[in-house]
């Protein structure tokens, strides 16, 4: 295949391009008073999105110029880049990168060595960092944590206080998971004990039909990675545990045949007290969550190759784990009081909460952006099981566009609080990146290519505050002008044009949220004015002749078939 060879100035030209045009979809959005963003579903006939989160209109933003296109790309990675670490802030790294990347390109034709200005640019942010996080407030309360997340789901009320009360309950390691409601309004659950998304394999072992639960007090907890079809294989761990008068719960990977049938008639008829569900997770994932689930429990994992030893008519009391109680009911599986070694389950839960942040941490590109997140989301799920709660966020909304629209919100409201509770918080709306000005103008520079980073970087921080005011329809030089003159932790409510302290007003950013921002958007842009030459394929276009992607879209069909 024939390449492309593009030189500068052109690249530079071109990547702005593409830039600006991502850049000034997403800006609409920000603050408050930001707009909603129409983005066309792929699929012709199906309804578009509505939107005001900044990663996705950054995602669905792709320019024919494919040069200009990467531009793009830069800033869809800066986004990317902030979902994945703290869930919110897309849009203010994407303001931050377009003010620095203006900034720094003008000053490229101007005469300033790149890499002059990428070192500038490197020690400014350090400085800027270190001030924000000695100016934060972290003793964050309750109170607090709901106003946060109020502001960030653009001041739902009743969401806030949802949001701070699973805080409160789950903390910070856990997470909370956020789905698709059935009704009007939100509804938050929290269980304190083992769950995951399978029911029992039959209707018939419900022991309370008006609950249509089954109950299990005190069980054992047989744990198998295959399928059990043969009732005898399990008659001899079944006498034993009936001569404990306990219970027994068999975490299968299926029952089946004969042995289902013989389980379902001796429950009924009350000669063993048993239930069968299958085990969390699919494909090879589950052979992890069994070992979860046996270290949970206090149990042992009954895995194919492992020797004769290990088939299921020489399985012995000790190597079943415990619990207190077993709730199944038809798409859930509840253990409460689960015997498991607390200090084996902190460090294994330490392992896992590592290996999450190293996919975290990979920078774009490495790796596939599917695979990472289908990675990360594992990991995030046995992290969930270990921790012994679990907490879902039904979102609600009259219609089905309202409802995806604010669980992206929601979810962003979330992890914004939290990002509060690691790392304290400031005044919100931009106020406390613009005032983070000051402490660049003690930075000292080596040379004038580094001094004009320095400038950059503080013009830059202006930024986010300048598009709030913007889309707030006010006048930016009389609100910079006001809060310059009251100083301190004021900040400014775009809603009813009220100044006050940031904690009064309820207008707060996290620190952390703020400070990956600008470092995401310093990282982009370092690399935009350092790249001097870009290699490209040239396309083939004769093999798509005849082909129309709308029509495909449209009829399901492709017309090279």
């Amino acid at each position: 295949m024939s390449k492309e060879i593009i030189y500068n100035p052109e690249i530079r030209v071109r990547l702005m391009a593409g830039i600006n045009q991502v850049a000034r979809a997403v800006v609409v959005t920000y603050g408050n008073d930001g707009s909603t963003v129409m983005v066309q579903h792929r699929t012709d006939g199906i309804m578009p999105i509505f939107t005001r989160d900044g990663v996705t209109v950054a995602n669905a933003v792709h320019i024919k110029d494919r040069i200009a296109d990467l531009g793009g790309r830069m800033l869809r990675d800066v986004a990317g880049a902030m979902s994945r670490q703290v869930g919110d802030g897309t849009t203010t790294a994407i303001v931050l990168a377009q003010a620095l990347a203006q900034g720094c390109l003008k000053s490229v034709a101007a005469g300033f060595h790149p890499l002059q200005l990428k070192k500038g640019l490197d020690v400014a942010l350090a400085v800027v960092e270190k001030n924000l996080q000695e100016r934060a407030i972290t003793d964050v309360t309750s109170d607090w944590v709901e106003k946060i997340a109020l502001v960030a789901s653009k001041n739902e009320t009743k969401a806030g206080k949802l949001i701070a009360e699973a805080l409160d309950v789950l903390g910070l390691r856990t997470e909370l998971k956020f789905l698709l409601g059935n009704g009007l309004d939100d509804e938050l659950s929290v269980v304190d004990g083992i769950q995951y998304g399978q029911g029992y394999l039959s209707p018939y072992f419900v022991t309370d039909k008006t609950r249509a639960e089954a109950v299990l007090e005190n069980p054992y907890i047989l744990l198998y990675d295959r399928d059990i079809s043969d009732l005898m294989e399990l008659v001899p761990i079944l006498e034993q545990v009936k001569a404990q008068g306990r219970p027994l719960l068999v975490i299968a990977e299926n029952v089946v045949d004969k042995a289902l049938t013989g389980l379902l008639l001796n429950h009924v008829r009350g000669i063993f007290n048993v239930v069968a569900v299958k085990p969390p997770g699919f494909g090879d994932k589950r052979i992890n969550r069994l070992k979860d689930l046996a270290l949970l429990t206090g149990g042992q994992a009954i895995l194919d190759g492992h020797g004769l030893s290990y088939k299921l008519e020489n399985v012995e009391l000790g190597q079943l784990g415990q619990a207190r109680r077993a709730i199944i009911t038809e798409g859930n599986t509840t253990l409460i009081g689960a015997g498991g070694d607390q200090t084996a389950i902190a460090q294994l839960s330490e392992t896992l909460r590592q290996e999450a942040e190293l996919i975290l941490a990979r920078k774009p590109g490495v790796g596939s952006a599917t695979g990472n997140k289908h990675d990360f989301d594992e990991l995030q799920d046995r992290l969930d099981l270990l921790s012994g709660k679990t907490g879902t966020y039904n979102v609600g909304g009259n219609t089905d566009f309202e409802i995806k629209e604010r669980m992206v919100r929601l979810e962003n409201a979330y992890l914004s609080a939290k990002a509060a509770l690691e790392e304290g918080m400031l005044p919100g709306g931009g106020v406390a990146l613009y005032q983070s000005r000051e402490a660049i103008k003690k930075a000292i520079a080596e040379n004038a290519g580094q001094q004009q980073g320095f400038h950059i970087l503080q013009q830059a921080l202006a930024a986010p505050l300048l598009a709030i005011i913007q889309n707030a329809g006010l006048n930016s030089g009389l609100v910079i002008n006001q809060l310059d003159a009251l100083g301190g932790d004021t900040t400014l409510d775009t809603e009813s044009g009220r100044y006050g302290h940031f904690l009064e007003i309820g207008i707060i950013d996290p620190v952390k949220v703020m400070r990956l921002a600008l470092r995401n958007a310093v990282s982009v842009v370092g690399t935009l004015i350092t790249t001097e030459t870009v290699v490209m394929d040239v396309p083939d276009l004769s093999i798509m002749a005849g082909y129309s992607p709308e029509w495909a879209a449209a009829t399901r069909e492709d017309p090279r078939m």
